[in-house]
């Protein structure tokens, strides 16, 4: 029935495939109407009003697509969007998520502000417990496939957690370093690095049971390092430099054998950071 990618989440219904010739268009045409007339069926109904096409891609021919009405031979033209939403996360059409990162981080210093109003003083420990619960959460949502590729985007996500440790009695003048260190919080980069580590050890060990692994292994077991070393895939573009599969690899095949061979997925995050403990407060 549709023979393009189709994805089906509660109410929200994704349609896509890569556009390169004139066929591969009209073949996501006729899964729009195959999607309508099983609506249709099944009475149900398709919003035209709120589906949206998104394209990506600096070659998109940004081809034109039309939705019938429900029980009905009328068509409308489907609006072209510059960004989308989907599971929470705010896709643009260039993949930078910015939008969602500003999302993320307004939504951050709103519950900071409240946290200002609401608490004459903050310790230490209140302080620490009130970041980790209700304020970090949303810098972290999705960070593996919205993680920031600009330093910008980087800066204003510390941002938050750099004025949550200033608000702290006696440590205002201290350091960004000398701060995190005291409170025994991990700055939001290590935080960064150490989710992409654990999910590449979900893949490597087979935690994620999927067809297509984002992650290669390397099946050269001559190479140096551990046995759970990474392929890169190759890279021409600048966007693809960007994908959790090709930034993943140096990091993950940099680890030594004692923490990439851990027993459990618990023993595995105590070894990275054991490891890396020189680098959780940078």
């Amino acid at each position: 029935m549709v023979s393009c990618f189709c994805e089906m989440y509660a109410d929200d219904t994704k349609v896509y495939d890569s556009v390169e010739i004139e066929s591969k268009r009209d073949r996501i045409q006729q899964d729009l109407d195959n999607l309508v007339s099983w609506a249709d069926l099944w009475q149900l109904r398709f919003n035209a009003s709120k589906c949206k096409v998104l394209h990506l891609g600096h070659n998109n021919p940004k081809a034109e697509y039309n939705m019938r009405l429900h029980n009905s031979d009328e068509r409308v033209v489907l609006e072209a969007s510059k960004g989308e939403k989907d599971l929470g996360v705010m896709m643009d059409q260039e993949l930078k998520f910015r939008q969602h990162i500003e999302t993320q981080v307004n939504k951050a210093n709103r519950i900071l502000g409240l946290i200002r109003r609401s608490y004459q003083y903050q310790d230490m420990d209140t302080m620490r417990q009130l970041f980790v619960a209700l304020i970090r959460p949303h810098l972290e949502f999705a960070n593996v496939a919205s993680s920031p590729r600009h330093q910008k985007d980087k800066d204003l996500i510390e941002g938050v957690l750099r004025r949550a440790t200033k608000m702290v009695p006696g440590l205002a003048n201290s350091t960004y370093e000398e701060r995190l260190a005291r409170m025994k919080i991990p700055s939001m980069q290590y935080r960064r690095d150490r989710g992409d580590m654990i999910e590449a050890y979900k893949f490597t060990h087979g935690l994620y049971k999927v067809e297509s692994p984002l992650v290669l292994e390397n099946s050269d077991r001559q190479t140096r390092g551990h046995n759970l070393r990474l392929k890169k895939r190759p890279c021409n573009g600048q966007m693809r430099q960007h994908y959790f599969s090709f930034w993943v690899v140096n990091p993950w095949n940099a680890l030594p054998d004692s923490v990439v061979s851990a027993p459990s997925f618990n023993a595995f995050k105590a070894r990275l950071d054991n490891h890396w403990a020189d680098r959780m407060y940078k």
